[in-house]
Parts: C-alpha cells; sequence; structure tokens
C-alpha cells in the first residue's frame, strides 16, 4: 500500500563522525597511565566497567582535550537547534572516559541534570553496540490498546514498535540524544572498550532562566 508515515513524538539518536586520532593514545598514556585510583570510579555493581573523571569535565581538566571539546559542542549545538529545533546554545556539564572489559555490562540508565547527553567511540570492534529502551508503555500506549508484535520486523523497516533498539558502532562515531532516554549495553565483547560521554545544559532556559556560568 502505498503510503507516508510521520515518526511523530519519536525519540532522535543523532550520529555526527568526529576525528578522534590520538585520543585513545591519550587516555593510555596520560589518563589511565598516570592517574591511578584519583580519577577512577567503579561501575554501579560492575568491576569491568571504569569511569575516569565521571564527575568532572575533562575538557576542562586537559588542556590536550579542549578542541575535541569544542567540536562536539558545535555538534551538540547543531542537534540540540538544527535536530531537535531548540533555541539556546548548549554548554557541556560534566565529561568522562569509560573502559570497559571483556564480559562486562553497563546497565540501562539516564542521566540527570541535563538535555542532550551523548558517548565519542573510541576503541571499538565489531561487537560494539549500544542499545536504548523507549518509554515504558504507560507512558506511551493506552491499556485498552493492542499490543504491538515486538518479535516480528516491520516491512518498511520503522521500528517505532520495538521496546529497545540496538545500534553498531564504530572508532569517531559520536551519539547524540535526549538525556532522558534509557541506554546500555550487555556482556560486552571489546577488549578495553573504551569511549567519551558527556552531558550538556543549554545555556538559557525560555530566554529567562540563565543556568550557564563561565568559568
Amino acid at each position: 500500500m502505498n503510503h507516508q508515515t510521520i515518526g511523530l513524538f519519536a525519540q532522535p539518536v543523532t550520529r555526527v563522525d568526529l576525528d578522534i586520532d590520538g585520543v585513545a593514545k591519550f587516555f593510555d598514556t596520560v589518563i589511565k597511565g598516570s592517574g591511578g585510583e584519583s580519577n577512577q570510579d567503579r561501575g554501579f555493581g560492575d568491576t569491568g566497567l571504569v569511569h575516569y573523571h565521571n564527575k568532572e569535565n575533562v575538557f576542562k581538566v586537559y588542556d590536550e582535550l579542549a578542541e575535541l571539546g569544542d567540536r562536539i559542542t558545535e555538534a551538540a549545538n547543531f542537534v540540540y537547534t538544527e535536530v531537535m529545533n531548540f533555541q539556546s546554545d548548549l554548554f557541556i556539564t560534566n565529561a568522562w572516559f569509560n573502559e570497559c572489559s571483556v564480559g562486562s555490562s553497563q546497565f540501562m540508565h539516564t542521566h540527570s541534570n541535563s538535555v542532550l547527553s551523548g558517548t565519542l567511540y573510541l576503541r571499538t570492534d565489531e561487537n560494539t553496540d549500544i542499545q536504548f529502551q523507549r518509554p515504558g508503555s504507560s507512558e506511551v500506549q493506552n491499556i485498552l490498546e493492542d499490543s504491538p508484535d515486538t518479535n516480528r520486523d516491520n516491512k518498511y523497516g520503522y521500528n517505532f514498535h520495538f521496546p529497545t533498539c540496538t545500534f553498531n558502532v564504530r572508532n569517531g562515531v559520536c551519539l547524540f540524544w535526549p538525556s532522558y532516554m534509557k541506554h546500555g549495553y550487555h556482556n560486552n565483547q571489546t577488549p578495553n572498550r573504551l569511549s567519551l560521554s558527556f552531558n550538556l545544559m543549554p545555556k538559557s532556559f525560555n530566554s529567562m532562566y540563565n543556568p550557564y556560568f563561565s568559568s
């Protein structure tokens, strides 16, 4: 049947490819190599996942990463204003590295105190993926409605009905998504999987409230 479909109220996940030359080496030699335990935070209930500078902004901590932070901010502003149609520019509130060993997982979670979140992938292989989960059925579906067949692929390629969607990623891929979206991965098979995650806030809300304070 000839038809058109509008992705009404869809949850946008946007991909931007960035140059990451030297970033993984900088992490290995400077951040992990000399930082010791002082900048590490073990993943919740999972010693195979380690966060580095989890409560800081690595783009402020290391001058060598400042230019990368500027490029991520530029891409985030494009997503926020041109894809999601908001008005304010964004600023990065925190940014940290994640290293994960084989067999470990990142539990499904959201990010608070931010409007846009993202991850830049630095060390991946063919097994590296991330999973997103749609809002609970009570939020998007009337209790009297029929339930979709989540085991059957849609012949048009639409994925609105799936409870989760999984994307394979590679080095240099930077994904952005609304911070309220649940995301994570299970049973990592990438040796020393490495990524850089970040959160952003708008410099102003509704042209009145300004949460941005320049350091």
